[in-house]
């Protein structure tokens, strides 16, 4: 029995460009700026539903939140009965200085809540030219919040299709998969698994797209070399072939279809709400066709088409803000959060005794704080477990949904009902 695991790790890149926001209830900018000081900030995708405990801890000081064009916003937290005064939210535009080792805000909102049900609740709707990245700061009187910022929520909705189409962009040299599968039969597997598992939203069709072929970029990718996503090139994900130079490809989600990950037993990479289907920063989900063993690059396997389509599957809910059913360590050291061990959906239940046998350990009970700023968008990489945690994966409540972080040998059943949506409602917020 062939099992695989998902490690995490903290990658990203911020978006520009602010153009103009309207609030339900807006405050004039006043010399009681409070900016945010903390040191590192923790990012908040909107409808995360996850504990993020550590989003609640450091709201009033600097979290960073995503915001995307034309969508409205709700961002709350329970009202601190213990302390007075209503807390004004500050909201500032991030930008990274010229050698990327801190940011620097401009401030462009103040917000009065409104209170709702023991909650504070504040509400705008923006407009904006790209996907940004805004920080916040609590204030009375102009020095920072002093209650307790309990139980935070960040909801997002957007006006945009819940249409989407696939692109799968083979990069180099292929072969078939280890079940005879060539290119143009692993994209329309790969399209009839999506219309089967994602039926919150609607998957118009399947291209397919040569990366030797592209019209700008097609020198840099021969067709008749293997491909080594993090050892050909500096970007492993290939933004670059993001958003694919024809009008009715542009913003399909881009398939980077590689010949191998450089990675030992990883096999797909994808962002955490990528918020991105034109091209660009955090537009790529990455599978390769081989995988490279635990003993180095001088030994591989091929992969079946099953195994690829089921990590595109995955990996593409990692892009729509899909967490893992259960965390796994590797997802406690870069959120840096241990409240999050699992996506905070009812209707999916995590595995308490994997996180008893492998995930809490004490290395990530202290984890590390980042030498320069953590940019948007967290990574999920599919690799392989050892088959002794079989018994422990089989007998796990999730373990039969495509976001628990390790498959079996038997089929998944798919995607629950608030997973499906969340990838909708997210869907609507990514504009394409």
């Amino acid at each position: 029995m062939s099992l695989s695991e998902y490690k995490k790790i903290g990658l990203g890149l911020l978006a520009m460009l602010l153009a103009a926001c309207t609030d339900s209830v807006n405050v004039a900018d006043t010399e009681n700026t409070v900016f945010p000081d903390n040191q590192y900030y923790f990012s908040y995708a909107p409808n995360d539903m996850a504990a993020n405990d550590s989003i609640s801890a450091n709201l009033a000081h600097g979290v960073k939140l995503s915001v995307h064009p034309n969508a409205s916003y709700e961002l709350s937290f329970k009202k601190d009965p213990l302390v007075s005064g209503v807390p004004e939210l500050q909201l500032f535009h991030l930008y990274l200085n010229s050698d990327s080792t801190a940011y620097y805000g401009k401030k462009i909102r103040s917000l009065q809540p409104k209170e709702i049900d023991g909650r504070f609740v504040y509400t705008f709707t923006c407009e904006e030219k790209d996907n940004a990245e805004w920080a916040t700061s609590l204030s009375v009187d102009g020095a920072f919040y002093k209650g307790r910022t309990d139980s935070v929520r960040w909801i997002g909705s957007g006006a945009y299709s819940d249409h989407f189409s696939l692109n799968l962009v083979v990069v180099g040299k292929h072969t078939l998969t280890s079940d005879s599968v060539g290119v143009e039969e692993l994209a329309q597997k790969t399209l009839q698994a999506f219309r089967k598992y994602y039926t919150s939203v609607h998957i118009d069709t399947i291209y397919i797209r040569y990366a030797d072929q592209h019209p700008k970029l097609g020198s840099k990718y021969p067709a008749n070399e293997p491909w080594l996503a993090g050892r050909s090139s500096s970007d492993m994900f290939l933004y670059e072939l993001g958003g694919w130079p024809e009008d009715h490809v542009r913003e399909a989600l881009d398939i980077v279809y590689v010949y191998r990950i450089e990675r030992e037993l990883t096999i797909g990479y994808a962002s955490l709400f990528s918020g991105n289907l034109g091209g660009g920063a955090l537009s790529t989900v990455l599978v390769g066709n081989y995988v490279m063993s635990a003993e180095g690059s001088k030994k591989e396997r091929l992969l079946s088409s099953d195994e690829i389509v089921e990590t595109i599957l995955h990996e593409t809910g990692h892009f729509f803000g899909l967490r893992h059913t259960t965390s796994t360590m590797n997802d406690f050291s870069v959120s840096h959060d241990l409240s999050i061990i699992e996506d905070g959906l009812e209707d999916t239940p995590y595995c308490v005794e994997l996180l008893r046998r492998r995930l809490l350990k004490s290395s990530v009970m202290e984890p590390s704080v980042p030498q320069r700023p953590v940019m948007p968008g967290e990574f999920y990489e599919r690799v392989f477990w050892d088959a002794s945690d079989a018994q422990a994966i089989a007998e796990c409540p999730d373990a039969r949904n495509f976001m628990f972080p390790a498959t079996m040998d038997e089929s998944f059943e798919g995607f629950s009902e608030q997973q499906l949506e969340l990838i909708r409602r997210n869907l609507m917020i990514f504009p394409h």
